[in-house]
């Protein structure tokens, strides 16, 4: 193996550890808070989710997994809360 080889395989094999690892957080953490119906405090730890459906936003938050809404301003209604706009 060169060493452009080696290093490729330990990126993917570093890939793969973490997508692993999150699915290991996911299921046994976020997922099962996602179902209970309250807010739990956001894990800062977590690097989070950008989404643009409502639905999915509204169980990230329930779970504590930072979450970032992405609406154009035009659709963003007068009641919302809007903590910093980006």
């Amino acid at each position: 193996l060169t060493f452009r080889d080696l290093l490729i395989f330990v990126t993917d094999a570093q890939r793969l550890f973490l997508d692993i690892y999150s699915y290991f957080d996911w299921t046994l953490i976020a997922q099962p808070l996602t179902t209970s119906g309250l807010h739990h405090n956001v894990r800062g730890e977590w690097m989070g989710a950008f989404v643009q459906s409502s639905d999915v936003c509204e169980k990230l938050f329930c779970a504590g997994v930072p979450v970032w809404y992405v609406r154009a301003s035009a659709y963003i209604p007068p009641s919302m809360t809007v903590v910093e706009p980006v």
